[in-house]
């Protein structure tokens, strides 16, 4: 009798034993896979020279717009940009560059996250899936993965602008004006709402420093002319993005903001003290109100 009633006390035991299992194993929260990013590829700590607030001239007006290099070369001058931003942070930066190998559409977005050495840049998904609405944006993460227009920047963005999310937009070569405007058109809502639109564009390529100095003068006459026409018209020899720059100066006129300042124009032939190689031109506009 003893034994029996052992024997079912253990079974008894045993089954409620494994009941809470059951029931601890029900409450757990389901495993989630860690989110996909763009890695962290294009970072270079001898070309990132952090700018402290002091360091940067006082300004009235908050950036609405902007236009920065790609090439780390001019880190200076893409920092000094984002330092000035850091005053009035964006909650959202729209980010305009060069498709450089022409993959995919005419028109690409990617809404993954960016690994930096400061953190991850995360991308603001209401923004892009307006742009998706427009059917000339499509969505493909695979080309953004080596488009260092827009990799580039991303540790300046984290650094500078901890709290900001991005929505990345390239471009091809092909793009029209008129494409270029419905693209203005569906960002120019956002920036009323403390959002930044900035051009990532290098100028005149592959030329001598007195080649590209012409070619500069030139670009910049047609952006204070505002002859958006001209700009569409321009090769490499003057800029290698010319939707990217045409669909930040639209999106600023439907704003009412129609005059930039030139806060640099340099050259890589200028930055390397060598007056013999082909250069890249460098500039930095803001547009404030």
């Amino acid at each position: 009798m003893k034994k029996s009633f052992v024997i079912f006390v253990g079974i008894f035991l045993c089954f409620a034993l494994s009941c809470c299992s059951f029931k601890t194993n029900d409450t757990e929260e389901p495993y989630q896979a860690p989110k996909a990013t763009h890695p962290n590829v294009f970072y270079d700590p001898r070309l990132f020279n952090p700018l402290s607030p002091e360091d940067i001239e006082p300004f009235e007006g908050r950036i609405h717009g902007a236009v920065v290099p790609h090439h780390l070369l001019a880190h200076e001058l893409i920092g000094e940009v984002f330092a000035k931003l850091a005053k009035s942070p964006p909650t959202q930066i729209i980010l305009l560059g060069p498709n450089h190998q022409n993959l995919g559409n005419k028109i690409l977005t990617s809404s993954l996250a960016w690994q930096t050495p400061f953190g991850t840049v995360e991308t603001d998904e209401y923004i892009i899936d307006e742009l998706l609405k427009t059917k000339l944006v499509k969505q493909d993460d695979r080309p953004f993965t080596k488009e260092h227009s827009i990799g580039n920047l991303m540790p300046f963005i984290k650094y500078y602008l901890p709290d900001t999310k991005v929505v990345p937009v390239i471009f091809h070569y092909d793009v029209s004006k008129k494409e270029a405007e419905q693209i203005a058109n569906c960002l120019s809502s956002f920036v009323d709402r403390g959002t930044a639109v900035i051009a990532s564009v290098d100028f005149s390529h592959y030329l001598t420093r007195q080649e590209a100095e012409q070619k500069d003068q030139e670009t910049i006459k047609t952006m204070k002319d505002k002859d958006l026409d001209k700009l569409f018209s321009l090769g490499n020899d003057h800029l290698d993005s010319p939707a990217s720059l045409v669909t930040l100066f639209l999106t600023m006129a439907n704003q009412g903001i129609t005059e930039f300042e030139i806060l640099a124009h340099t050259n890589s032939g200028i930055l390397m003290g060598n007056d013999l190689i082909e250069t890249t031109s460098y500039m930095t506009l803001v547009f404030k109100k």
